[in-house]
């Protein structure tokens, strides 16, 4: 009876601890603040991988222009950071890093997903005889097919790695 009596009161405690617990609801203010850690995310990604795009060019005006653009954007990075957590956000950055790579590979998917749906169409109107259709399809095809390179390069750019296993 004992051992039911203090399993219970355990149980009451651990049920109390957890509700006191809250999760702190994101403001409008945080969104936006998130929002434009993203920006400055993906552009201090763009401004390292120009320098170094620049560096084996052998540019090295342009890279240390691409150097100075990427410094000014960890500063904004970091500052934004700071205020963030600040007003209760842990590790903003990763979360950041971590949002900015889901995004890439959604857009990658979607990008996948049109391209599938495009050759698909085609193949219908291949076998429907409507060749206008199968000429204007090939053309969308090409479209999602440069689109689907550049969401690659943009992804890569901003760090996500094993793009074809996580689109599959």
């Amino acid at each position: 009876m004992k051992r039911i009596a203090l399993m219970v009161t355990g149980i009451l405690f651990t049920v109390a601890a957890f509700a006191q617990t809250t999760t702190t609801p994101v403001t409008p203010v945080e969104k936006a603040q998130m929002k434009d850690l993203r920006k400055d995310v993906r552009a201090y990604d763009n401004q390292k991988a120009d320098a170094k795009a620049a560096i084996k060019k052998g540019d090295m005006a342009t890279a240390k222009a691409d150097i100075a653009n990427a410094k000014a954007d960890k500063a904004d990075i970091k500052a934004d950071a700071a205020t963030l957590k600040s007003e209760g956000v842990t590790h903003p950055v990763k979360k950041a890093d971590k949002e900015v790579k889901a995004i890439d590979v959604k857009e990658t998917k979607t990008a996948v997903a049109n391209l599938k749906a495009d050759k698909a169409a085609e193949q219908a109107d291949v076998k429907s005889g409507n060749i206008a259709g199968a000429q204007a399809e090939q053309k969308a095809i090409k479209e999602d097919r440069k689109d689907l390179k550049k969401d690659v390069r943009e992804a890569k750019r901003d760090g996500v790695k094993h793009l074809a296993r996580k689109v599959k």
